[in-house]
């Protein structure tokens, strides 16, 4: 059975909860206690030597990555989520590689800063934090043009490249990040949050955190 190694607080590894959702399959999810150092222990660097999360165990084949991960996935299980005709697929690359060299990268900045620093009595880089402000503010404009042209990211189609920005965006209540000005984007985020894929993990991100 696959098993998928991941944290109710990583949007990376519930961008692989959300695509095994997606797609049907059955998994089995491990727990790793960040807090605890569980990433960094002989037996979990054997999987991803980084010691970081996501990593899935496919019955013995171990793959690290969330991208590559969702990737593999959708292509194992030929699924239309990742399209196999040449452009499309390159569309929907175009989108995955955007979230995450961009608005991920953007967003793990203020996320970091304005959550998770805090919790773990770590300082607040201030210039860190500006600057993920700053490319939300030039990126995400450009992500509620593209869901006011289509119904999702890359198509009129629901694609991996929508589970990998809703599993982005999954932290904006907590992070004090305000999208109400992104209307096309606010409408996207809370049909995606409604269906099976998305409740099967949780009603909603942090609440693991109110537990």
């Amino acid at each position: 059975m696959l098993k998928i190694y991941g944290s109710d607080l990583s949007g990376p590894a519930n961008k692989v909860r959300f695509a095994a959702n997606a797609l049907g399959l059955k998994y089995e999810y491990i727990q790793v206690n960040l807090r605890e150092g569980e990433q960094r222990k002989p037996e979990f660097q054997k999987l991803n030597p980084v010691g970081k999360i996501p990593v899935v165990d496919d019955d013995g084949f171990v793959l690290f990555e969330s991208n590559a991960i969702i990737r593999y996935l959708a292509d194992k299980n030929n699924s239309p989520l990742y399209p196999r005709e040449l452009k499309a697929r390159a569309v929907v690359d175009q989108w995955i590689d955007f979230i995450s060299s961009h608005v991920g990268l953007a967003f793990g900045k203020v996320a970091f800063n304005r959550f998770f620093a805090p919790r773990m009595k770590m300082e607040v880089d201030e210039r860190s934090l500006k600057e993920g402000l700053q490319w939300l503010d030039r990126y995400l404009p450009i992500v509620n043009d593209q869901l006011g042209k289509n119904k999702y990211i890359a198509s009129d189609k629901m694609t991996i490249a929508d589970i990998a920005l809703l599993a982005t965006l999954d932290p904006a209540e907590v992070a004090s990040v305000d999208l109400s000005a992104y209307k096309n984007i606010v409408h996207w985020r809370n049909a995606l949050k409604k269906q099976d894929f998305y409740t099967k993990c949780f009603k909603e991100y942090g609440e693991l955190l109110k537990k």
